[in-house]
């Protein structure tokens, strides 16, 4: 048996570019809505569920803040980059060679994943603005 249960509902705002798509090399930001899906092998007796509403939400939260009000940077880049304003800037580095959505959605799966002791298959859906989406499902 697999039982999945799912969180909808959460977001945060970032900046990125992408140099692997013409006309958005430029940085640019969005907002990213994003939604769980854990599923697991059964559903506990003595609790009635397959996991804890609340546990995922706070994991979840927590994993959405590290990503909230960012310059996504991949590692390579991160040397080249320089800023200098009356400003705070924060940046989230990456391990991947382009901070699409793709990319962003797999590492909050996998930081899922790890903080539930890798015991649920882990999916996400993260939304790139209006309507263009990437769904990740992890491992």
């Amino acid at each position: 048996m697999k039982v999945k249960v799912g969180l909808e509902g959460f977001s945060f705002d970032s900046a990125h570019y992408t140099l692997s798509s013409e006309g958005n090399q430029q940085i640019h930001g969005h907002t990213y809505r994003v939604n769980v899906e854990i599923e697991g092998d059964s559903i506990d007796e003595n609790t009635g569920f397959v996991i804890d509403f609340d546990i995922i939400k706070k994991i979840v939260a927590e994993i959405i803040r590290d990503w909230d009000h960012k310059l996504i940077v991949p590692n390579e880049d991160y040397d080249n980059i320089y800023f200098k304003g009356p400003f705070k800037l924060e940046i989230k580095r990456i391990p991947y060679r382009y901070p699409t959505a793709e990319y962003i959605g797999l590492d909050i799966a996998k930081s899922i994943y790890e903080k539930l002791n890798r015991k649920y298959k882990v999916t996400v859906k993260i939304y790139e603005g209006e309507g263009n989406y990437a769904i990740i499902e992890y491992p």
